[in-house]
């Protein structure tokens, strides 16, 4: 099967997974940011942690997610972010947060660092994947109970 044959109408018909064919990459970003927003809240009304991987690219959903969580004074008090990924040193460690391709460095600046101070999780609660104990993530979401939602591989046209 040419799967970039298919007509937009037909796509996700028989599919294992939701598919919904979005326009642009303003779209997408928006109901990335509004998916995680959303999932939150269902969770903060249920009084259950939410737990995330999150990518440092695509970016875009970032700002419509912290405008939403500041608008509607959603509580991350009890989210967990796990990042995908960071750059390391020759060496093998972190690159400094205050390098422009940090990944650490951009999420405090324009993800945790915009959020209401009373709305952000603490700061044990944001996770990065770190090269002096890489058993620490999977051991950390096992004991979180698994991921609520893991972006990634999300192609953008446009």
């Amino acid at each position: 099967m040419d799967y970039f044959q298919i007509p937009a109408q037909d796509l996700g018909k028989n599919a294992k997974i939701p598919v919904y064919p979005l326009g642009d990459s303003g779209e997408v970003f928006y109901e990335m940011a509004l998916e995680m927003v959303n999932t939150i809240k269902e969770h903060n009304a249920r009084g259950k942690k939410t737990v995330f991987i999150c990518p440092v690219g695509p970016v875009g959903q970032y700002p419509i997610f912290v405008r939403l969580v500041n608008r509607d004074r959603v509580s991350l008090r009890n989210c967990w972010f796990i990042n995908m990924d960071e750059y390391l040193t020759d060496d093998g460690q972190w690159i400094a947060e205050e390098n422009p391709l940090s990944f650490r460095g951009f999420m405090a600046r324009e993800v945790y660092g915009k959020i209401a101070p009373e709305l952000l999780m603490p700061e044990e609660q944001r996770v990065f994947p770190d090269p002096n104990d890489l058993g620490r993530i999977p051991a950390l979401i096992e004991e979180l109970g698994g991921v609520d939602i893991a972006f990634g591989g999300i192609g953008i046209n446009g």
